[in-house]
């Protein structure tokens, strides 16, 4: 008895003597070799520390850590002396770029910026649009397409990028401002004039893009290239994720905010007449009220503010998924040579406004707004209605074709011309299409929508805003 407790006894002096080396080899190894790492906690640390110190409300933003949290190493910027020839680049490099707190530690992306930024210098007075035949921008109304190619690509492109900032300070998502505007100012690359080759003839210009950015070496360094790169893939169909969805947004933002400028620049010349080889342009026009007008029975109005329909409360019966999901149904279907609303190849979907209102009814119903669903069919307030659940669907989930009509009009009058040449006119709010195809598990591209489409509606070549000089 005593032999067996006495060996138990010695085990355990071992093992305890085992343990105490082996704590001791630990302590000797970070004691010997450790420093660095030491080094490395210190920092971190006092970088915390600094923030906490100074954050009144003693929470931290995640968008705050992540440029400490990222990185083992203490990054050293190399300074470059970047020169530019054109004064808006120039003035965007210093102010959102090289002087930004946001790039302040992010030096690798600043450095592909500035790369971006001086191919830009160099080839980006070309046109911002792309004439490819089977380029996305190819399919474009010819009056968009004209009036969009009046930006040149290098504003086009800063414009993307600072509307990129505006949206993520909005969201208070600064730690992804540097990858976003990377992704921004690189997502047409592949307009540049020295770079149209095969991808470019085939309409493919944002994959030409990612391969322009992939021969700049500092950005194969990037950690984010892949999801960046993505981005630009897809800023033309269905973007993933923040990064992604931002661009896509940023780019609509942009390109709206310049079909807008180049409408009023055209407006205000005084050699525009009816007669002018100017292309007519949406949106310079009263024909939008008047069709408004027409349809509710209305007179004529102005285009005064004080005119402008005022919104109504909706919240209480309007649920934006489910009125799309209504609508869609209405789509390409064709009784006779009646349709309630079509596809084009430009991914946009006009709704007829008796379709809208349809839809608006029988939610209202639905949803116990019987004031709304048994409205007389001639009661001016359905216009009220339908300017309001427009606006809602434009402002909240940007499923309007904004560029298309006026913020202040739910609708406007659209020359469809067909393939023999004949002219149809009608009323239609301009819807994207993307929404309508996210929804139908049968359809998952727009071309499967197009292939659809019968009878009539199948022979409708083109889709114009209707404007003055059409109609006088």
């Amino acid at each position: 008895m005593s032999f067996t407790i006495s060996t138990h006894g010695f085990i355990n002096i071992l093992l305890t003597m085992a343990i105490i080396t082996l704590l001791s080899t630990v302590v000797l190894i970070l004691l010997l070799g450790g420093k660095r790492s030491k080094v490395r906690k210190e920092v971190l640390l006092s970088k915390l520390s600094d923030l906490w110190t100074k954050e009144k409300s003693g929470e931290i933003h995640i968008s705050k850590l992540a440029p400490i949290w990222c990185d083992n190493k203490e990054p050293c910027e190399q300074k470059h002396d970047y020169k530019f020839r054109h004064k808006q680049i120039e003035t965007f490099f210093q102010k959102h770029i090289d002087q930004s707190p946001w790039f302040k530690t992010a030096f690798l992306q600043k450095e592909v910026c500035a790369e971006i930024l001086l191919l830009l210098d160099k080839e980006g007075d070309c046109p911002s649009v792309v004439n490819a035949a089977k380029d996305v921008e190819a399919s474009w109304d010819s009056n968009t397409y004209t009036l969009l190619g009046k930006t040149t690509l290098m504003d086009h492109t800063i414009n993307v990028a600072t509307e990129t900032i505006k949206l993520l300070l909005k969201a208070d998502a600064k730690h992804v401002i540097p990858d976003s505007v990377i992704a921004a100012l690189g997502h047409d690359l592949g307009k540049l004039p020295s770079i149209k080759g095969y991808l470019y003839s085939l309409g493919e210009h944002p994959l030409t893009a990612g391969r322009v950015l992939a021969d700049i070496v500092s950005f194969k360094q990037l950690s984010k290239k892949k999801e960046i790169s993505r981005a630009i893939k897809l800023h033309h169909k269905r973007p993933e994720g923040l990064l992604g969805k931002t661009l896509k947004k940023a780019d609509q933002l942009a390109r709206q905010k310049e079909l807008e400028c180049a409408v009023e620049q055209l407006a205000s010349k005084e050699t525009l007449t009816s007669k002018s080889t100017v292309p007519a342009v949406t949106n310079s026009t009263n024909s939008p009220w008047q069709a408004q007008s027409d349809i509710y029975g209305e007179e004529k109005v102005s285009r005064n503010k004080k005119n402008i329909p005022t919104l109504m409360d909706i919240s209480k019966w309007f649920d934006a998924q489910d009125f799309l999901q209504n609508l869609r149904p209405y789509i390409n279907r064709v009784t006779g040579r009646r349709f309630m609303a079509f596809s084009m190849p430009d991914g946009h979907i006009y709704f007829q406004a008796k379709a809208i209102e349809e839809v608006t009814r029988k939610q209202a119903e639905q949803n116990g707004a019987m004031d709304i669903a048994t409205m007389a069919a001639d009661d001016t307030t359905m216009r009220q209605v339908l300017f309001t659940v427009v606006h809602h669907l434009r402002v909240k989930h940007d499923v309007i074709a904004r560029g298309l009509i006026k913020e202040h009009y739910f609708g406007g009058y659209f020359i469809i011309t067909m393939e023999s040449g004949k002219t149809l006119k009608g009323f239609y709010t301009p819807f994207h299409a993307e929404p309508f195809i996210d929804i139908d598990p049968s359809i998952s591209t727009l071309a499967e929508m197009e292939n659809s489409k019968p009878g009539l509606i199948k022979k409708f070549k083109s889709v114009k805003p209707h404007t003055t000089s059409v109609e006088n």
